[in-house]
């Protein structure tokens, strides 16, 4: 009789699974219908049809021509401006008393892949889509390695070997602390261009249907905003997380915090306290290189030929992005840029 029951109670249970995974899978095949991998035939870019934001020309005066007076100046000016950057993203956080502005030593307080750099008293808080690969090669420049894309592209991005990813407490604010945060469309562009275009990822191939890099995006927000409402894998996925979160911007003691759209004086600064002038940083893979056109490019284009409904897409998953670090959105007179206080 006891085995029976058992049995029964088995099948019940196997039953009740078998019901919510038919329930999850219509619900989701509805809403998401067409989200399979997608072979994306590839629409030529005309290079003319860019109203591209530019920022100022990275081909800065070279340090050994700069005085040591010239230097001071430029690093005072980066510290001011990225101290009222970090000012008026304080002020929004009390206004909407999102996290407590108190940090304390404690490695559960901590941004999301948060590097040491020892050797340079460098504290760097690698925020994806906003260069972080630039500033991993830095490192490794900084190491005396010759060929840092070759290391990166065969070991991964985050050699630990290469890395002390903590200093203890009582040398924690000997050391220089730096971020970089984005304008969120455009960093959810460059994040699409990198995991779904290049690397085919979340989105699933079918032979069956081509389909313009645009037609795409749109997709993927219809997919990606799906996602974000059940808690699933968009929201866990760092490349595509808000930043305002998982930075800690509300609360670690950021001593520079870079603005992507117009950092090269930043950058500059960084190597002049850092000690590493010598060093070449090359900020970009348009830079490098290896793109032809800029996700800034392709944003400008894109984002003129989103409706809203797809543009408020991207203002729901970013809201507190936008909130908080104050980043104009598409159409507003300052965009890419945080807005002017």
């Amino acid at each position: 009789m006891r085995f029976h029951l058992f049995s029964n109670l088995i099948y019940l249970v196997i039953a009740i699974l078998a019901v919510g995974l038919f329930v999850t899978f219509y619900y989701a095949s509805s809403s998401v219908s067409t989200y399979k991998r997608i072979t994306v035939k590839r629409t030529p870019h005309d290079a003319n049809s860019y109203k591209s934001f530019q920022p100022p020309p990275y081909r800065r005066k070279e340090f050994d021509d700069l005085t040591d007076a010239e230097k001071s100046a430029l690093v005072n000016a980066s510290l001011t401006r990225s101290k009222e950057l970090i000012a008026g993203i304080h002020r929004r956080c009390r206004l909407l008393d999102v996290e407590p502005l108190k940090w304390s030593y404690s490695k559960y307080r901590l941004p999301r892949l948060l590097i040491y750099k020892k050797s340079i008293k460098l504290l760097y808080s690698s925020n994806p889509k906003t260069g972080s690969s630039s500033f991993k090669n830095f490192f490794f420049k900084v190491d005396g390695v010759e060929d840092p894309h070759g290391v990166l592209n065969s070991r991964g991005h985050y050699v630990k070997a290469n890395f002390t990813l903590l200093p203890s407490e009582n040398e924690f604010r000997s050391n220089l602390i730096i971020g970089v945060i984005r304008n969120p469309a455009i960093r959810l562009i460059s994040g699409f261009r990198d995991k779904v275009l290049r690397k085919h990822q979340m989105l699933k191939k079918s032979k069956k249907e081509n389909i313009s890099d645009f037609e795409l995006f749109k997709r993927f927000l219809e997919l990606a905003y799906y996602n974000t409402t059940q808690n699933n894998w968009f929201v866990s996925n760092l490349h595509f997380r808000p930043q305002w979160n998982k930075m800690l911007v509300c609360s670690f003691p950021y001593d520079l915090l870079i603005q992507y759209e117009n950092g090269n004086m930043d950058i500059d600064a960084m190597q002049i306290i850092t000690n590493t002038t010598h060093i070449q940083y090359s900020p970009s893979r348009k830079y490098n290189g290896d793109d032809t056109h800029s996700s800034g490019d392709i944003a400008y284009e894109w984002l003129s030929k989103l409706d809203q409904e797809h543009l408020d897409i991207i203002y729901k998953i970013y809201a507190l992005d936008y909130d908080i670090l104050g980043y104009t959105k598409w159409g507003e007179a300052e965009f890419p840029f945080i807005k002017s206080d």
